[in-house]
């Protein structure tokens, strides 16, 4: 009876180990099919650094990606800016719209809290604007090294 009590307690302890280990494996192996990226320049880094080992790229050829990665990061930003102008006047209709919904009480705790929302929407605006500038800084000195 004891043998048997032993038996089973082991075969516990090893089906619960495995499950523990396969739970491990997995976390691994998703974490590192899943992009983990926390800004664009952990991306770009990632990305950088994945061409070059499955690709085997030469140094030459970094300098080249980097290079094509800055000019499609100008061409996309030129096209955002293109388009705000259009995407303030739709949010300008939005808020004029929602405004008319609104009984003369409520209009001027909507425009707080429009402006509200603005206001941090430009604050993050300016902080990744000040990222991107320290960022582009630290590729320029590390290419000019």
């Amino acid at each position: 009876m004891k043998r048997n009590q032993l038996a089973a307690g082991s075969l516990a302890v090893l089906l619960f180990s495995s499950g523990a280990a396969v739970g491990a494996l997995g976390h691994r192996y998703y974490s590192e099919a899943v992009v983990s990226a926390k800004n664009s320049d952990d991306f770009r880094h990632r990305y950088v650094s994945e061409m070059q080992s499955t690709l085997r790229l030469t140094p030459a050829q970094i300098g080249k990606l980097e290079t094509i990665l800055d000019e499609t990061k100008a061409k996309y930003k030129a096209v955002r800016d293109s388009y705000r102008p259009e995407m303030a006047s739709i949010k300008a209709e939005q808020i004029e719209r929602v405004k008319s919904i609104l009984t003369p009480q409520q209009v001027p705790a909507y425009e707080r809290l429009v402006a509200e929302r603005e206001k941090r929407s430009r604050a993050q605006e300016e902080h990744e604007h000040q990222e991107e500038k320290r960022r582009d800084q630290e590729r320029k000195a590390k290419a000019g090294s």
